[in-house]
């Protein structure tokens, strides 16, 4: 029978991980959408392995994004998908 276009990349949604560089530019769209925080790219850091986000910016702002911790984590989950989604933020 006819299948439908998107079933034709359900093997690839399966095995294949965003990269790094999409995983911190969604984390800093999240954080601009959500709460107004802009944050540049060079001050995240990914660990594809341990699903690791570290943040490098000023203190008030990272408190502040780590009080708000699982909120975010949740977003990104929704967005990038349960297996390319980081797993904590330091």
């Amino acid at each position: 029978g006819i299948k439908h276009l998107s079933s034709l990349f359900d093997k690839y949604k399966k095995t294949l991980v965003a990269p790094q560089g999409s995983v911190k530019k969604c984390f800093c769209e999240v954080l601009e959408e959500l709460y107004g925080f802009n944050v540049d790219q060079s001050g995240v850091e990914y660990s594809v392995y341990n699903k690791t986000l570290t943040l490098k910016v000023r203190g008030p702002l990272k408190s502040e994004i780590l009080l708000r911790k699982r909120e975010i984590l949740n977003h990104l989950k929704g967005r990038l998908g349960e297996k390319s989604a980081p797993n904590t933020i330091i």
